[in-house]
């Protein structure tokens, strides 16, 4: 059986590649502790997976059998579970207790527990008192939620161990489907509201039920039906709130604060309606599925830092129950993309009309920011490149174009096939970003920092703004949002280099500094030694090419390679092979 060390281990892993420094950071141990982790979790695992290492002692998952691996790990995690479910049940639990309940040793016990505090220290108070035990110090209807969150994950399993009689779970499910309940308590899913009244049921304060509508009509027991009506009526007057003008003047002011107004009706209905879902039925769990924010996060960094801020400011204007800063960031990302300039010119140079109509198709089909226009002779098509921003080539035609211009040219078959299309999809992502790699990434501005070895990232960041703030390279107001940034965790890292960045009012859409390091330091359990110091203007849509550019080109290294680039033109080597 895996300890808890191990599987947060497993489940970072499931992310991605973790260096050993930042699995330590993790668990809050030793690198040899980590050593002798992994040896008895591949151990464990068997013919079920494994974890391999890389000479720079990044360590990587690689799982044979996914369901035997589930079921491994499932059976640790329940553990936690268990846990939260006895402290749910009961005013206070000893040790003793939890190891006769739960069948594991005080010190495993002990240890989970540890752990538990720490995971949802943002969520759950958990306690202990000396001489009683612990306990879960949480108001009824959070408590409620949190036992409704449980039997969600797993009913058959949790129902047994709540001694709810087998088939009661559905058919409940089927009553409450019968009935139109989306009149009385809206924007929830029949199996979250079943939930909800089994975790009433098991947690009712036995006090008078007022009138109730639709829980009349399930029979349910006076403490169940009370405190559910309770809950209902305060989650409704928290859901009136929720209108899309309120929502409106929410991200105005935030746009606003990042000078940034990248938001449009759908955003605005998207949340709403993610809110009200969100209210109707709260998740204070964290969610197993180990949802990997990494792409949203490096790919649209200002949509991360948005749905951060957002997150915050319902919370304190609404009281909601909301945690998921990976789901709004799409939210943010998706308003970004809808947000993008014109369409890209794309010419595409043929000998045959009716080929080149359907590779024309095709193309605007699978790549909707492409406008293709069609030419069929030489003159056309240097006129063409002549008078208009034309970012491509495509060569259809059986003679190779003789083109002056510098623009990109891809041979393509007669009729495209898909990794074609997938090749001009990839170059123009990549396009405008080479052609102004000198703009975005200033030679003369690179830098190095003779950063002290007692220097944390925060000291650091901040001597390096200082440092730009006195060159007139930063404002003093970029500075400060840099480093503001940066304090709030969840720094962007890019395979080993960091990017703090900050929105801008000049005209310029991109610029960054880049940073060499002195002595290696650790950046959100990453070890880093350079770094690019960026300021963005988020109404320009080139922006997100910029950094969708650094994020693929940069995983294109390995990790021996970024983290031991030596100045700027070793990082311009790297960002710009093909």
């Amino acid at each position: 059986m895996l300890n808890q060390r191990q599987i947060q281990i497993m489940e970072r892993l499931e992310n991605g590649k973790a260096s050993g420094l930042e699995l330590a950071k993790l668990t809050g141990t030793s690198k040899r502790t980590i050593l002798r982790d992994i040896s008895q979790m591949n151990h464990l695992l068997q013919s079920v997976g494994e974890i391999s290492s890389s000479q720079a002692g990044g360590y990587q998952l690689h799982i044979q059998d996914k369901m035997a691996y589930r079921k491994l790990l499932h059976q640790s995690m329940y553990d936690d579970e268990l846990i939260l479910l006895e402290l749910l049940r009961h005013d206070f639990r000893t040790l003793d207790d939890l190891a006769a309940t739960l069948f594991l040793s005080k010190p495993m016990i002990s240890e989970k527990i540890v752990f538990l505090r720490g995971h949802y220290a943002n969520r759950l108070e958990i306690k202990s008192k000396p001489n009683y035990g612990h306990y879960l110090d949480e108001p009824l209807f959070r408590k409620m939620i949190v036992l409704a969150n449980l039997i969600d994950k797993n009913p058959i399993f949790f129902c047994e161990r709540l001694e709810i009689p087998e088939g009661e779970y559905d058919a409940l499910l089927r009553r409450i489907r019968e009935l139109d309940v989306a009149n009385y308590y809206p924007n929830i899913h029949s199996a979250h509201l079943v939930s909800l009244i089994l975790a009433a049921i098991v947690l009712g304060d036995g006090e008078d039920a007022q009138e109730t509508s639709f829980l009349d009509e399930l029979e349910l027991p006076v403490a169940a039906q009370h405190l559910l009506s309770q809950f209902f009526k305060m989650q409704q007057r928290k859901s009136q709130a929720i209108t899309t003008s309120a929502m409106q003047e929410v991200l105005q002011r935030q746009g606003e604060q990042y000078s940034a107004l990248v938001f449009d009706m759908e955003l605005v209905e998207q949340l709403v309606g993610h809110l009200k879902r969100s209210i109707a039925y709260p998740i204070i769990l964290h969610d197993r599925k180990l949802h990997n924010i990494s792409n949203i996060k490096a790919v649209y960094p200002l949509a991360f830092d948005l749905s951060i801020t957002f997150v915050a400011n319902v919370n304190e204007l609404f009281g909601i129950e909301l945690y998921d800063i990976d789901l709004i960031g799409l939210y943010f990302s998706c308003a970004m993309e809808r947000g993008r300039q014109a369409a890209a010119k794309v010419v595409l140079f043929s000998d045959q009309y009716a080929v080149a109509s359907i590779n024309k198709q095709m193309i605007e089909r699978e790549i909707q920011t492409v406008e293709v226009i069609v030419v069929m002779h030489q003159k056309d098509l240097q006129r063409t490149l002549e008078q208009q921003d034309i970012k491509l080539l495509l060569n259809n035609h059986a003679v190779y174009p003789d083109v002056g211009a510098d623009v990109a040219c891809i041979e393509i078959k007669k009729i495209i096939t898909k990794p074609e299309l997938q090749e001009i999809q990839d170059t123009l992502e990549k396009i405008d970003v080479r052609k102004n790699i000198c703009t975005f990434f200033p030679k003369d501005l690179a830098m190095d920092y003779d950063n002290k070895t007692e220097e944390d990232w925060d000291m650091i960041v901040r001597g390096i703004c200082e440092e730009l703030v006195e060159k007139a390279i930063l404002t003093p107001d970029e500075a400060f949002k840099i480093q503001e940034r940066e304090q709030k965790g969840n720094n962007l890292v890019i395979n080993h280099l960091a990017l703090p960045h900050c929105t801008t009012e000049r005209n310029q859409a991109f610029f960054a500094v880049f940073v060499h390091l002195a002595r290696p330091v650790q950046v959100d359990g990453t070890v880093v030694q350079n770094a690019l110091i960026a300021c963005v203007n988020p109404n320009v849509s080139t922006e997100l090419k910029v950094f969708s550019y650094l994020y693929y080109v940069l995983n294109e290294h390995d990790d021996e390679t970024i983290l031991g680039l030596p100045d700027y033109d070793a990082f311009i080597a790297c960002i710009v092979k093909n």
